[in-house]
């Protein structure tokens, strides 16, 4: 969902952009850019990427009161760009939307948080452990990596979203548990199918764009 900054104090919205910026800091000085130095392909994948996620943002479910609901992508591009480049992709997604919608550059903190840490260190969390336990192959990656941590990410982002907006007194208990809270594992099994069939068709045609996938180790 995409939070708009009326409504939020002062405290919510600083905080946010401090961690928010912290993290950027954090994505710039340990992203592997040589993945993308002078490989013009992974620079239009990852831009292009960054684009789908803008107009998937953009245009959201409304269910009143301000409430809206939309597909997060961000274990797609966790699994693909690692926790850096995702949050990068994802951070510049986020200001055309900030643009677009009119939702205030003071929410923007909030709103990366949200929808994209909580959804993006669960993926990459899930995945690497995922690695160290569980076999490697192809249907591991597919319904534990992208479609179990994409459903686990949208219901942890979506819960968080719920207790911040009633933290932040934006909406009360009541309407939450009227017109947000019952749609929130709803979102799930949607989440999960397009991330999970996304990797799918990644990993069979175009292998070199999961940075987290080796066909030689999956496909032994």
């Amino acid at each position: 969902m995409n939070l708009h900054a009326e409504g939020l104090s002062l405290s919510w919205m600083v905080g946010s952009l401090l961690i928010w910026a912290g993290l950027l800091v954090w994505s710039l000085r340990t992203a592997p850019w040589y993945k993308v130095h002078n490989d013009k392909e992974a620079q239009h994948v990852l831009l292009g990427a960054s684009m789908v996620v803008f107009l998937v943002w953009l245009f959201g479910a409304s269910i009143g009161n301000g409430l809206t609901f939309h597909f997060l992508f961000m274990t797609t591009l966790t699994l693909m760009f690692g926790p850096q480049f995702a949050f990068i992709a994802m951070s510049l997604a986020l200001v055309g939307v900030t643009l677009q919608s009119d939702l205030g550059f003071m929410a923007f903190g909030l709103n990366a948080i949200l929808m994209g840490v909580i959804p993006i260190f669960i993926t990459w969390w899930m995945a690497r452990w995922a690695y160290k336990v569980l076999d490697h192959n192809i249907f591991v990656f597919v319904f534990f990596n992208a479609f179990l941590s994409a459903s686990v990410g949208i219901v942890m982002s979506l819960g968080v979203s719920a207790l911040v907006l009633y933290a932040a007194e934006i909406h009360s208990y009541d309407i939450l548990k009227q017109s947000f809270i019952p749609y929130i594992p709803l979102m799930a099994t949607p989440e999960g199918f397009v991330n999970g069939m996304l990797m799918t068709a990644f990993i069979l045609f175009k292998p070199e764009w999961v940075s987290s996938f080796s066909d030689r180790e999956y496909f032994k």
